[in-house]
């Protein structure tokens, strides 16, 4: 793993963050699993990017930053498939949306994140839509086919 890691494997990387987060060396280390994550998060290992963006949200190894959180899940969030860091990506980044936090406080985009997510996902979207408009469900959903149109699975 840290062969990979050294030599530029970006799955390698994330595992390497994965293992200094995690203690799997017997001691964790949130800024050496940052530095791992943020490595293999700039070539678009979408786990990466959602554990670097967790680390930014939580001020864990690094300082904590909500609008840094949220550019690293968007950047995972935009992966097609939806597979592991992605949809988590999509989910934390819906949550920044609903809560304003290092986004703008935007019922509309959070819905359409939880909606491109998983619309069988009932619990936050009824929870989210019970504080909107029928006309903002309406844009939401809009945007979430926009977006699928524009990502499509393979």
């Amino acid at each position: 793993m840290l062969r990979g890691a050294e030599q530029g494997n970006a799955d390698s990387q994330f595992w390497l963050g994965a293992a200094y987060e995690q203690n799997w060396f017997g001691t964790t280390d949130l800024k050496e699993a940052a530095k791992w994550y943020r490595k293999a998060a700039e070539q678009g290992q979408p786990d990466a990017q959602t554990s670097l963006g967790m680390l930014y949200e939580d001020g864990d190894g690094v300082e904590q930053d909500y609008a840094v959180a949220a550019e690293w899940y968007r950047k995972a969030a935009e992966h097609v498939p939806d597979l592991g860091g992605a949809g988590v990506g999509r989910t934390r980044l819906a949550f920044l949306y609903m809560e304003g936090r290092g986004v703008p406080k935007d019922y509309v985009q959070a819905y359409m994140w939880f909606w491109v997510r998983d619309p069988e996902h009932v619990t936050n979207l009824k929870d989210l839509a019970s504080q909107m408009t029928p006309e903002q469900i309406h844009t939401a959903k809009h945007l979430a086919e926009q977006w699928e149109k524009e990502h499509p699975s393979p």
